[in-house]
């Protein structure tokens, strides 16, 4: 799949990776996200950002269907994966979630060792042939994940003996195993101390040379920090999606403003 729409911005071209157009999300009755438009760049780290039960989440989560697992959730409108439909019949979320991989919130390693943890995804994928390229795929996604130095000669102990901010890298890790294009972020730092914070968010900056990252946050200064682009979140709508600079600075949207200076959220 390469199908990647170009935007040209007069200096530079730019990929759209995921291209969502009118995107409406129900939960029974009730609409969460409301005419949703935005164009997520290749190779680009996104944010959004919104006060808490704005829809962030519940947007990211249609980026890779796991709102499906939600048996009232009803998502409408059309999002394209490199101009693919990725709520068409004929594709399986399984194998568009190994495409686009997911870290939550709070850091959920498997309970077996750091090895399997790594490895459960090229396995249930049959991306590997043999032990030898297993090995290689793990040891590529620790490094990757800038957790390899310190797990390296533990491999057989529990994921769940790290520290949280080791466990979140793991999981980071288990995400980019299965070569994924596009990584979602749901408030990946929320669990962790300002240290482990920091690692993450230059693993994040790292990370985007090779991938389309989406990350949700409440932190305004991790968005300014990791992101390139910023979405604003209010009410189910998305009220501004820009340039983060831009939207930092100089906001067309007054709510934003109202966020951005704390006088709401």
């Amino acid at each position: 799949m390469n199908n990647l729409r170009a935007v040209d911005r007069g200096t530079r071209v730019e990929e759209v990776k995921i291209e969502a157009k009118a995107v409406d999300v129900y939960y029974g009755d009730t609409q969460a996200i409301k005419s949703v438009d935005v164009d997520i760049l290749d190779k680009t780290v996104t944010a959004f950002i919104g006060p808490s039960g704005c829809g962030k989440s519940t947007f990211l989560r249609c980026l890779n269907r796991m709102n499906d697992t939600i048996d009232i959730c009803r998502v409408e409108g059309s999002i394209h994966l490199d101009g693919q439909d990725i709520y068409d019949k004929r594709v399986d979320p399984v194998q568009l979630r190994a495409k686009v991989g997911m870290v939550f919130q709070k850091p959920n390693p498997f309970p077996k060792p750091i090895y399997d943890n790594i490895a459960y995804g090229p396995r249930s994928h049959g991306l590997t042939r043999n032990k030898a390229e297993l090995d290689e795929i793990v040891e590529t996604s620790l490094r990757k994940a800038a957790i390899w130095d310190e797990v390296k000669d533990r491999l057989t102990a529990p994921g769940t003996g790290l520290s949280g901010g080791q466990q979140q890298r793991l999981c980071i890790a288990r995400a980019i195993a299965t070569q994924p294009e596009v990584l979602l972020m749901d408030e990946p730092c929320s669990a962790l101390d300002p240290i482990a914070t920091a690692q993450v968010e230059e693993l994040i900056d790292e990370l985007r040379a090779s991938y389309s990252v989406v990350i949700v946050t409440h932190s305004m200064q991790q968005a300014a920090r990791v992101s390139q682009k910023t979405a604003f979140f209010h009410l189910g709508e998305v009220l501004e999606y820009d340039e983060t600079q831009k939207i930092f600075t100089n906001p067309d949207n007054e709510k934003t403003q109202e966020y951005i200076t704390g006088r709401f959220g």
